[in-house]
């Protein structure tokens, strides 16, 4: 069968469907209410799109911050560093002929003691304070 020979069945099909089903009553109000909610809608709509534009303006300054911030830490922490060897070769330099007189050929192994001792010390000051022990016993 072709299309053009279910064309009559479906116009009695439709035509019989509309007598024994009655389509309900709108409510009261129903197309001012409709057209208040696809005005709604349009409006909504611009207001997401600005509120997206909003919000993606605002992550983007705050990944810029966060880059700037990221490379500042970089060159304080390179700045700590060369610093920290600097006053590491200087406190050698100043502290390895004293050791040398009071320890002899020893002096070499207490002055790495000494600096392992130093290093274990920063560590366990770092550690403590990520753990926030201070406010721990502070409680107590």
């Amino acid at each position: 069968m072709s299309i053009d020979e279910f064309q009559p069945l479906d116009a009695a099909l439709d035509a019989a469907l509309a007598r024994a089903l009655v389509p309900p009553a709108l409510p009261a109000g129903f197309p001012m209410r409709l057209q208040a909610a696809l005005a709604r809608q349009a409006t909504g709509a611009d207001e997401r799109a600005v509120s997206r534009a909003l919000a993606q303006r605002e992550q983007r300054q705050r990944m810029a911050a966060l880059d700037a911030d990221y490379l500042q830490l970089r060159r304080r922490t390179l700045g700590t560093l060369i610093g920290g060897a600097f006053a590491a070769g200087a406190a050698v330099a100043v502290a390895l002929p004293w050791l040398q007189a009071s320890f002899g050929p020893n002096a070499i192994y207490v002055l790495a003691a000494l600096g392992a001792l130093v290093g274990i010390g920063i560590g366990t000051a770092s550690w403590i304070g990520h753990l926030r022990l201070p406010k721990l016993l502070e409680r107590l």
